[in-house]
């Protein structure tokens, strides 16, 4: 705190929702928890966004304290630390991403990427978040990879979905592809990008800390996974 900046508050994430990918053999689309209504909203395909960003962090359930698994987000989980944290059970580890990634595993996280885009609602642009894990991960990094540059140039269109096998285990993943925008479109989402960058850097300055000692917290209990989350929608593209 200082005379120049003399709030200590931390400013709110700007995204509106955060949409994640519903991969069970009875999904095939997107999914957000409205607060104010409380309760879930399906997004049927076509969904259409424009990328703003894209960060890693890690998502699941942890059966021993019975409540989620959050970290914070990082660019890079080759050089930049993650904390992954049950919301009831405190930390489960500490450290890069490929020395805690067992334990984040067997406590029953994922690793999942945010790309935070603009998409349209009530006639306007808004800041979100799409998240993806497992087999959906997997689309989005080869979609990724073949648009090249593109996806930071057209809008990206989520057309449908793709079934998918694993053992017993089905699953859909996401189809994408790309899309023209116009230029007073792509000049809304660059200010909304404005505002974005803005959060991130005062973000970043809060969250990252010093290089740790990988940390790794034993379970309370040995977990045992569900057969549906046996990771049924694929392995973790990490980078």
């Amino acid at each position: 705190m200082s005379r120049s900046a003399p709030t200590t508050d931390k400013s709110p994430n700007p995204a509106v929702h955060f949409f994640e990918w519903a991969g069970g053999s009875q999904g095939g689309y997107l999914q957000f928890w409205d607060k104010s209504q409380k309760q879930t909203v399906q997004c049927d395909p076509p969904f259409q966004f424009l990328a703003l960003d894209e960060l890693a962090t890690v998502k699941g359930w942890h059966d021993a304290s019975e409540s989620g698994i959050f970290a914070n987000e990082v660019r890079s989980t080759k050089s930049e630390p993650l904390t992954v944290k049950a919301f009831k059970g405190g930390v489960i580890a500490e450290g890069y991403y490929a020395d805690i990634k067992a334990a984040i595993h067997e406590a029953g996280g994922y690793y999942t990427t945010s790309i935070y885009c603009a998409f349209k609602e009530d006639g306007r642009l808004k800041i979100g978040a799409v998240q993806f894990k497992g087999a959906a991960l997997n689309a989005w990094v080869n979609f990724r990879k073949e648009a090249g540059g593109k996806i930071w140039e057209k809008a990206v269109v989520i057309t449908g979905s793709e079934e998918g096998k694993k053992g017993s285990i089905k699953f859909k993943t996401p189809t994408f592809a790309l899309k023209d925008v116009s230029e007073e479109t792509n000049a809304a989402a660059k200010v909304l990008d404005g505002e974005l960058q803005a959060y991130l850097t005062e973000y970043f300055s809060r969250t990252r800390p010093a290089a740790p000692a990988p940390l790794i917290v034993p379970a309370i209990e040995p977990r045992t996974p569900k057969p549906e989350a046996a990771r049924a929608d694929g392995d973790d593209v990490p980078f």
